[in-house]
């Protein structure tokens, strides 16, 4: 398997629903009520023309390590992580007003390189 390479789009698309899910206190996919309620709204929002797409979030793990373990624990989220059909990833983790952790990961592999 190929190592995933660090993504500065997808990192932002990461860092905006790590911020959204811990403004609205919400562990989601879809927050209809942001900005940028879906994965593919966000990747139009950063202009990252995709041809794969695919996220994890997590909530209230108590550091990056259990929150990778508990993916990988994950039947779903480890699919994501191991997926031979993405080559790009970006991670974000933010915290909430009243101190929850959220965390999003997302992968990708870019439209052009299809």
């Amino acid at each position: 398997m190929v190592p995933l390479e660090y993504s500065r789009q997808l990192d932002e698309m990461a860092k905006i629903q790590a911020r959204n899910m811990a403004y609205f206190h919400k562990m989601a996919h879809v927050l209809p009520e942001s900005g940028t309620p879906t994965l593919a709204d966000r990747a139009r929002h950063v202009g990252y023309s995709f041809g794969r797409l695919a996220e994890n979030v997590a909530h209230d793990y108590p550091s990056a390590q259990s929150v990778v373990q508990g993916w990988m624990t994950s039947k779903g989220h480890r699919a994501n992580i191991l997926n031979s059909d993405v080559v790009e990833t970006g991670i974000a983790i933010a915290r909430s007003s009243s101190g929850g952790l959220y965390y999003c990961q997302v992968f990708g592999r870019r439209l052009s390189s299809l």
